[in-house]
């Protein structure tokens, strides 16, 4: 009987410290920080070979230590839609973000949406609400800016330096800090390369400053020129171009010698996690889909002078693309504008809305297809559907390559309460080609000359860090996994779209 009440109160004595351990072990994991890396664009298609050649050994590091693995994006894969999936641990059915532009329902010239349009929590508000400091620089869709309890500095899209508290800002100034660089595309490749240095270091710099003198729990940085670099010379690094071929590599591992020495300063006590949005690939050909709507009888531009000028003026612009002539007029133009870039704003071409329009593709960035709101229901659904057996059709007409991989529906890809503020058919192209509306040039199918490089939907994930554990079995990671699983990192459980990663948390 007396070994029974010893073996019972050893028992109960076992189960208590168990319990305290967890109790500690949970304490200790609450202390730990989150540092979050973006590098807008990357891909292991590039990075995978460079990291097994030891020329990325502070991601090379995290993988061993850690996990590396593809991070598949959002449809469409572009950092306004992706960023804001990010942010939220959402897609966008339920944040409302689609595109660089999209349109209002009942209207139809498009707006760039901004970071007051993203719906939902943001991570950094959620753990501001949970009691944690966070700081976020120059995270695409952060302006207007946040009041939360820690520090953000917008990104893109921002006016100039941005920041909250708005104290920062004068401070930003006189270090030097830069929101953008210099437009890559219409930046000669010498200079566009020396001021994306110039820019990627010194918003580095700033990090640095303030992850030393500032308190904080979650620390993220995006470094854009990622993304800026590979637009503007991928053709040049998969042809081996003989001064640019390895200008993206050089590029990337600079960039993982500035990680290191984040890395180095968040301490040893904080998990790392470096991701990407979208990733990349070799852009060819531009498909400009306005033109097959007009084709098919989707899309009818008004009959007046105004717009047969501007048509002319549109096959005259693709005409000295073509023959390599609008590249010496564009250096002229910079030469006799002292040095600044010479920037032309698309066209603008009136498209009549009346019946003889069902169809129309606003945004010149991506190919989103709306209908137009005059359509009844029943019109709404049979021009839908005449439009997508068209569009299966579609290819390429020098090559009789299939130019569309796949056509959704928005209720077949979305859902959520901002499904109505979804292009009503979504493509996603296939192979080097990208889907573009609006009409900026004067046939369907447009060669690449500057913008060799273009968005893919797998990016990428490293991560490593004291509740990360070494793992290479990831299956199906999405961007919209890292919110949840960072706020399980601090503890914190919340409903979104995303799953926490667990495969990849000790």
């Amino acid at each position: 009987m007396d070994e029974d009440i010893i073996v019972k109160h050893m028992v109960r004595v076992f189960l208590t410290l168990l319990v305290l351990m967890s109790l500690i072990l949970s304490a200790d994991a609450m202390n730990e920080k989150v540092l979050v890396i973006g590098l807008d664009g990357a891909t292991l298609d590039a990075l995978g070979p460079w990291m097994e050649e030891g020329k990325l050994p502070n991601i090379k590091r995290m993988a061993d230590e850690g996990v590396v693995t593809n991070l598949t994006s959002v449809v469409p894969y572009v950092s306004p839609v992706a960023w804001a999936s990010f942010m939220t641990g959402n897609r966008p059915g339920r944040h409302g973000v689609f595109g660089f532009q999209q349109v209002r329902p009942g209207q139809y010239d498009p707006y760039i949406p901004m970071g007051s349009d993203v719906r939902g929590k943001t991570l950094w508000r959620i753990l501001s609400d949970e009691g944690k400091k966070p700081i976020v620089i120059n995270v695409l869709m952060t302006y207007p800016i946040e009041d939360i309890n820690g520090i953000i500095i917008g990104g893109m899209l921002s006016p100039g330096v941005a920041a909250k508290p708005r104290e920062l800002e004068p401070w930003l100034e006189n270090m030097g800090y830069i929101t953008e660089g210099s437009g890559f595309l219409n930046t000669d490749k010498d200079e566009f390369l020396k001021n994306l240095y110039e820019t990627t270091d010194k918003r580095i710099e700033v990090s640095r400053a303030l992850m030393k003198k500032e308190d904080w729990d979650f620390f993220m940085v995006l470094i854009s020129g990622t993304d800026r670099i590979s637009h503007y010379m991928w053709g040049d690094m998969l042809d081996e171009h003989p001064v640019y071929g390895d200008a993206i590599e050089k590029y990337y591992i600079h960039c993982d010698k500035l990680i290191g020495e984040l890395v180095e300063d968040a301490g040893p006590d904080t998990n790392v996690i470096v991701i990407s949005d979208h990733g990349f690939g070799r852009q060819e050909k531009r498909v400009h889909i306005s033109h097959f709507l007009m084709d098919k009888g989707f899309l009818k531009v008004e009959d007046t002078w105004a717009n047969k000028k501007t048509m002319w003026t549109i096959r005259l612009s693709g005409f000295l693309k073509e023959t390599g002539l609008s590249e010496l007029i564009r250096k002229a133009l910079v030469i006799f504008a002292s040095g600044k870039n010479a920037d032309v704003s698309p066209p603008k071409v009136e498209i009549d809305y009346g019946a003889s329009t069902s169809v129309f593709a606003p945004a010149y960035y991506t190919g989103h297809l709306y209908m137009n709101p005059k359509l009844d229901i029943k019109a709404y659904e049979s021009e839908r559907e005449r439009l997508i057996n068209e569009l299966r059709q579609l290819k390429d007409p020098s090559t009789g390559q299939r130019i569309i991989k796949k056509i959704y529906k928005r209720e077949d890809l979305y859902e959520g309460e901002y499904l109505h503020l979804a292009p009503d058919i979504i493509l996603v192209p296939d192979g080097d080609y990208w889907i573009v509306g609006g009409l900026n040039y004067y046939r369907l199918i447009e060669p690449v000359y500057r913008d060799t490089g273009q968005h893919r939907i797998e990016g990428m994930l490293a991560a490593s860090g004291p509740s990360i554990k070494r793992t290479k079995n990831v299956n199906g990671a999405e961007l919209i996994d890292i919110a949840p699983t960072v706020l399980h990192l601090f503890g914190i459980e919340n409903e979104m779209d995303g799953k926490v990663l667990k495969d990849i948390i000790r």
